[in-house]
């Protein structure tokens, strides 16, 4: 399946995902009361630094092995797999029997079943995040659409019908750990005639992949702290309420980051391929990756803020400059990305671990000593400058360790806009929009213009009108 076709089928699944997720925003923001709302929204918070410790950074090591053979790629997923369960399984157990000690070290009010529920969902989707990674390993994107598609599907109809029904967040957090263990199931059943063909086969996952994989862990940590800390301090010093008015805003800047996701996911999986085999080519592609999310953060900076007013209720209403500054911290995100592949390349990534934990402490500090007198702002504040220096020092970083030939002057006309657009949302002036979305105009043409053999040859892999007839 050619690139364009991978590309189409991970767009597919991440506009459905999160297109089920903003229709989520409306109807929870309107039956769950504020404080509810950011409890649940806590509970996601939890949810997210628990998936970054199950997940083991397995699926980084098998996009980052290369095999002799299809059978050496079958036998190592098939290894990481076995991991993955075994690991999972020990959380679940663990989180049943200790719950009561858990609710009392956590901040904010978690209800026993609510916790329970969430280590269910974890167990599964932790587990699923190994043949989903197969699955975009093996350029296998229709299956994984098809199952992502089902999961959210199923999950955001579930959800939807019991916060009807008055279950409220008990509801939700149930919808989520039944769907995904059904399409664990289903997934695993999928997978049976492939890994039946080397269940006799010598284990290659071992010791020597330790480091990498600790690095990688502690790495996503500390990246997590630069990115949902910020909902626990704010629940530990304003409360639940604070954090869902936060979090909505977050949500709203991070569709985003979910735009750029399908290139996202066929570029990473193919970029050490791509430096390994065609490294004078590798700076070009990198940089169109990087282009096409400025111009995706371009285009939301305008969009984000009419959705927010359209979607929520009132009571969330006059933070729109939150989600430009939030969106600019998406910008700094997407330069930290593309310029650092070499921290991964070398050294077993313990670059990659140093550079996210020098982050980790400052973004840390800055949230200790800014939410108490700033509150939101504070955060806010805090993100971008944190996430601006981050990207600088992954970019002196990753040269030194191996030079890539980047042409940076590509990038001053859509920072030129993104900072236009910027300027624009604060001032307010009249005719906002008009002038904003002819910002965007004149970048999109700008970038067509630069990249117009890419533009072709993508239009020209479209499907064509007769192939139908």
């Amino acid at each position: 399946m050619g690139g364009f076709k991978q590309v189409a089928y991970y767009g597919v699944a991440i506009l459905v995902l999160k297109g089920l997720g903003f229709l989520m925003l409306p109807i929870a923001t309107r039956i769950l009361s504020q404080d509810e709302y950011g409890s649940l929204n806590f509970l996601v918070s939890i949810s997210a630094v628990c998936s970054l410790l199950l997940s083991l950074g397995l699926p980084e090591l098998l996009f980052r092995q290369h095999f002799e053979n299809e059978s050496e790629r079958v036998v190592f997923f098939r290894d990481c797999l076995v991991v993955s369960l075994g690991v999972c399984f020990t959380f679940v157990v663990i989180a049943f029997l200790f719950t009561e000690q858990l609710i009392s070290v956590l901040p904010g009010n978690v209800s026993g079943l609510n916790l329970r529920l969430l280590s269910i969902n974890l167990f599964a989707s932790s587990v699923l995040a190994i043949p989903y990674s197969y699955y975009r390993l093996t350029d296998n994107a229709k299956h994984y659409c098809y199952l992502a598609v089902t999961h959210g599907v199923l999950q955001t109809t579930l959800s939807i019908a019991l916060l009807f029904t008055g279950f409220g967040v008990v509801g939700v957090m149930f919808s989520g750990a039944a769907t995904a263990v059904l399409i664990l199931f289903v997934s695993l059943f999928l997978l049976i005639p492939t890994l039946a063909n080397v269940r006799a086969s010598k284990r290659q996952l071992n010791s020597r992949h330790g480091l990498f994989l600790l690095s990688i862990l502690v790495s996503s940590l500390c990246l997590y702290a630069s990115n949902g800390a910020e909902n626990w301090f704010i629940v530990a010093q304003e409360g639940e309420s604070a954090l869902a008015v936060y979090f909505v805003a977050a949500q709203f800047a991070l569709m985003t980051s979910f735009t750029f996701e399908p290139v996202r996911m066929w570029w990473f999986a193919k970029r050490f391929d791509v430096l390994a085999n065609t490294p004078a080519q590798y700076g070009y592609k990198a940089l169109l990756s990087l282009n096409i999310g400025l111009l995706l953060c371009a285009v939301m900076m305008v969009v984000a803020p009419v959705l927010f007013n359209i979607a929520l209720p009132s009571t969330y209403h006059g933070n729109d400059i939150w989600l430009i500054a939030l969106i600019m911290v998406v910008v700094f995100r997407h330069h930290s990305d593309v310029f650092n592949i070499a921290c991964y390349k070398y050294d077993s990534g313990v670059w990659v671990s140093y550079i996210n934990a020098g982050s980790a402490v400052l973004i840390i500090s800055a949230f200790y000593y800014s939410i108490p007198v700033y509150q939101i702002d504070g955060v806010i504040v805090s993100l971008m400058a944190v996430q601006f220096l981050r990207s600088l020092v992954f970019v002196f970083v990753s040269q030194r360790l191996e030079h890539i030939t980047y042409e940076y002057r590509v990038l001053f006309i859509p920072w030129a806009s993104l900072i236009t657009i910027s300027i624009i949302a604060y001032v307010q002036p009249s005719y906002m929009y008009f002038i904003q979305s002819s910002v965007v105009v004149l970048l999109l043409c700008n970038l067509g213009r630069a990249y117009r053999r890419e533009v072709l040859q993508g239009l020209k892999s479209l499907p064509k009108r007769s192939a139908y007839v």
